[in-house]
């Protein structure tokens, strides 16, 4: 049995070093622990390879129609008979051009 790169003398010895270290209470203690957070991670890495997957036999959802957007207030015709001409710029009170420097 080679888990990791780790066989079974090496196992026994990590188990030995941390029954002396841990004692007999804390060592169960610690034991239920680790056997909590590999629970865990393995329900979280589930959830992420589900959350990954595509079907892609499922057809695509149905959304209800949606009502087009109303035009803004100050749009401008594109098409039509051209009568339309936009906005001017307002001009401004003073005179700033060059002619009359």
């Amino acid at each position: 049995m080679n888990i990791l790169g780790v066989g079974n003398l090496e196992l026994i010895w990590i188990l030995l070093l941390a029954l002396v270290l841990l004692g007999p209470g804390r060592m169960v203690d610690a034991a239920r622990a680790a056997g909590k957070f590999w629970r865990e991670a393995q329900h979280v890495l589930r959830a992420a390879a589900d959350a990954a997957t595509v079907n892609f036999d499922a057809p695509p959802p149905r959304n209800a129609p949606r009502d087009p957007l109303p035009e803004p207030e100050d749009a401008i015709s594109r098409g039509g008979s051209g009568d339309e001409t936009p906005d001017a710029a307002p001009e401004s009170g003073g005179d700033d051009s060059p002619e009359a420097r």
